[in-house]
């Protein structure tokens, strides 16, 4: 099955162009509607962040709908569209975020009745609608956001109060979590990236622009800092001398609180950019680890299969079944703080592991090339492999295309430095030369 527009999280680009231009969205909104009654939901839950492309592109989107009922949630986190669909009866959802990406950019990302991503199957019904739509210049809709039903989402977080002594850092990414977070993380709380502002979300903060927040950490003594992504589904943390812990290390310590308080934790879910090191952690404590390919829908699918309930991404995405259906930044860095809060003072960040040495390497193309079309690349993997891979092998290897940009992503991961080095050199050269890059 090909999809010609939905990517590993929605539909994504640039902001009034195509396929993203007003009158497509109002044919979005038309197609979505119509597969969605044709699968017999009764309801659709709307939400979006603050980007400045959001509301324009909301009022397209209902246009396209109609008379198709829809709940309007207004600017919330992704997670609370997710959640609210969950606990709704027979609804689809709809966020409007581009996530991490810059301000220009903007997408639509769809949940089934689950609060869960939408199978392909509905994401090719809803391209198929797409393409014979053709709306009549309906009248636009008044764009009236009921924001009290997010509290709800914010009751079921919960929340967390530090004490005095803890003091912490927090950066918002100038998204859809900047009016969120303070009413959830409260105590002695620097915060950066606020408040929301759709001209400045992601720019130079966020969990994809940690500098800001290494510097506010280290210039305040904080014990650490916690960065948001633009609409709220990640976060990253970086400790008080301002290393990253990244989604690999998070899940390790939830791991690890999890069985210290006496929980059962048969597994936990991966992708294929975790990092070796983790799953040798994880077998140490009797914890199984199973990968998936890069995307939360992944995860969340091999969770549901297996019965688990603790699954992430490097970069950020935490899933916590137990607390909702999608990666949540706020659930997330409530239970890490929890966590480390339990811990002594001494043992704060002793529960670290190593890392395998692990280099990473994104080639933006001017188009997609499937990679198994790419020959000197392919010889170069599979003459890698057969040298140091394998089952138990000192080298591992993951090339592939984003699923949201056309970049194409070489990982190479190792025990030895110099194998490292002289492994990605070989597909880096190799990639630039099937891509007609220099």
């Amino acid at each position: 099955m090909t999809l010609n527009y939905f990517g590993t999280d929605g539909i994504r680009g640039r902001a009034y162009e195509s396929p993203l231009s007003l009158s497509e969205v109002a044919r979005w909104g038309q197609a979505w509607g119509q597969v969605a009654q044709s699968r017999g939901i009764s309801g659709l839950i709307l939400g979006w962040d603050p980007r400045t492309s959001s509301e324009p592109m909301a009022r397209a989107l209902l246009q396209g709908l109609g008379a198709f009922p829809t709940t309007i949630l207004g600017m919330v986190p992704t997670p609370a569209v997710a959640l609210l669909t969950q606990q709704s009866s027979n609804a689809w959802g709809i966020m409007l975020s581009a996530s991490h990406n810059p301000p220009e950019d903007n997408g639509i990302k769809g949940f089934n009745g689950l609060g869960e991503k939408l199978e392909a199957e509905e994401e090719q019904a809803i391209e198929s609608a797409f393409g014979l739509a053709a709306l009549q210049n309906p009248p636009t809709p008044p764009l009236r956001p009921d924001q009290s039903l997010a509290e709800g989402y914010l009751h079921h977080l919960g929340g967390v109060d530090l004490p005095d002594d803890f003091s912490i850092v927090v950066d918002c990414a100038h998204g859809a979590t900047a009016p969120f977070a303070p009413r959830v993380l409260r105590g002695n709380i620097h915060w950066i990236g606020i408040p929301a502002d759709g001209e400045r979300i992601n720019v130079g903060v966020g969990s994809t622009h940690l500098a800001a927040l290494r510097e506010a950490v280290i210039a305040s003594g904080a014990e650490l800092g916690i960065a948001f992504d633009g609409d709220g589904d990640r976060c990253l943390m970086v400790d008080s001398q301002g290393t990253l812990v990244d989604g690999d290390q998070m899940l390790w310590l939830l791991a690890q609180d999890r069985l210290d308080e006496g929980g059962s934790l048969p597994g936990v879910v991966g992708t294929v950019m975790t990092n070796g090191a983790l799953e040798a952690a994880l077998a140490t404590r009797g914890v199984g680890f199973v990968r998936t390919p890069v995307g939360d829908k992944f995860l969340l699918r091999e969770l549901q299969a297996r019965g688990w309930d603790l699954a992430a991404e490097a970069s950020g995405h935490v899933i916590q079944k137990h607390e909702g259906p999608s990666g949540d930044g706020l659930a997330t860095a409530i239970a890490l703080l929890r966590a480390l809060l339990r811990r002594p003072r001494s043992e704060r960040w002793s529960w670290r592991f190593d890392p395998w040495p692990l280099k990473l390497v994104n080639l933006k193309a001017k188009k997609r090339r499937a990679v198994e079309e790419c020959a000197a690349l392919s010889a170069a993997m599979r003459d890698l492999e057969a040298r140091h891979g394998g089952t138990g092998g000192s080298l591992r290897l993951v090339v592939r295309w984003s699923g949201t940009e056309p970049k194409l992503r070489l990982m190479a991961e190792a025990r030895e430095p110099a194998l490292l080095d002289s492994a990605m050199v070989a597909l880096e050269t190799a990639a630039r030369a099937d891509l007609g890059m220099s």
